[in-house]
């Protein structure tokens, strides 16, 4: 069965159409930056990105490195605000298994440190409130992510191997970096002080909250409306403490975003092909080229790559059949 043929089937039994001739069965990943040095940091995990434009926003599709799954990677500047309407854009234009944001983040806790990636397991927008005469009043509101996208994060980072995808020359060598699932506060306000308002109402109102940033709210009002998985991954590149200048000035930037970009890249790499899973069948993600292995299903999982070979497995037994593709090659 040829690969456009078998797109076609799948496009049928959604009920959905897909990008003609783009991403043949398998959605892609919607990756969202906010400047230039976090979208280059994820671009370099992409093999031969082309260019699509979509009501004048410019995004870029291409392959993940060592793996064959879709990703469109777009820049949509700071901000709530924007990010919401550009993940919105995305998601009508391609029709993505999942929206990822990917940047970097000031920390707000001791033991988050530079270089670290966060992962968020809940997403604050702290800027709703009620001023009154002599308080002011939190009117915060709180997203979770998706629990599928957050699962496969959880198992696909453990360890060090994600580290690989690292640029070497961009990868902190004083420390191996560590990966938190902790929640973030998404505001429009950059935070460089340990003593202002801002950073009091964060610690006291905020508390487990472990990284500020500025887009994460919005990507979680899109994922709602437009009813898809949404995920934010962030690499701490200051500690919002009033020395995020000099800390800018040594690359701290670009080395959290190289680290987020690679802990994103490992996440996409080791998520099933359909986003979809019946009550009868689990999915087995197997270990993949370029990703860390996860654990096989319990249940029986038949899966066919590219090459025409078709994985089963069965209470943790695999069988390999190699269909006629293989053999030509």
């Amino acid at each position: 069965m040829c690969r456009g043929s078998l797109g076609e089937r799948v496009r049928l039994r959604r009920g959905k159409s897909l990008p003609q001739g783009e991403f043949g069965p398998v959605s892609p990943i919607v990756v969202l930056t906010a400047i230039g040095l976090e979208y280059e940091a994820v671009r370099a995990h992409l093999v031969a990105p082309r260019r699509v434009i979509h009501q004048g926003s410019w995004f870029e599709a291409g392959e993940v490195t060592g793996f064959g799954r879709q990703v469109v990677l777009g820049e949509v500047g700071p901000g709530n605000l924007r990010t919401a309407a550009f993940a919105e854009q995305g998601r009508a234009r391609f029709e993505p298994r999942a929206i990822i944001f990917v940047g970097v983040a000031g920390s707000l806790k001791p033991d988050v440190k530079l270089g670290d990636v966060v992962v968020a397991d809940k997403i604050y927008a702290y800027d709703g409130s009620k001023q009154v005469s002599s308080a002011v009043l939190a009117r915060p509101a709180a997203w979770e992510p998706s629990h599928d996208l957050l699962q496969t994060a959880k198992h696909s980072l453990r360890g060090a191997a994600w580290t690989d995808r690292v640029q070497k020359s961009l990868f902190r060598s004083d420390r191996q970096p560590e990966v938190h699932f902790k929640p973030v506060a998404a505001g429009e306000t950059v935070l460089n002080s340990l003593d202002s308002p801002l950073r009091e109402r964060l610690t006291t109102v905020f508390n487990d909250a472990v990284a500020v940033e500025m887009e994460s709210a919005g990507l979680a009002v899109a994922g709602i409306l437009g009813k898809v998985d949404v995920l934010a991954i962030r690499g701490i590149s200051d500690c919002a403490d009033g020395h995020k200048a000099s800390a800018d000035a040594g690359g701290s930037q670009r080395i959290a975003a190289a680290h987020a970009a690679a802990a994103a890249m490992t996440v996409i790499a080791a998520l099933p092909d359909d986003g979809r899973e019946s009550d009868a069948t689990a999915r087995d993600t197997g270990p993949r080229q370029g990703s860390p292995g996860a654990p096989q299903s319990l249940r029986q999982t038949n899966k066919a790559d590219r090459n025409s070979v078709v994985n089963a497995v069965q209470n943790g037994n695999q069988t390999v059949h190699y269909g006629s593709r293989a053999a030509e090659r």
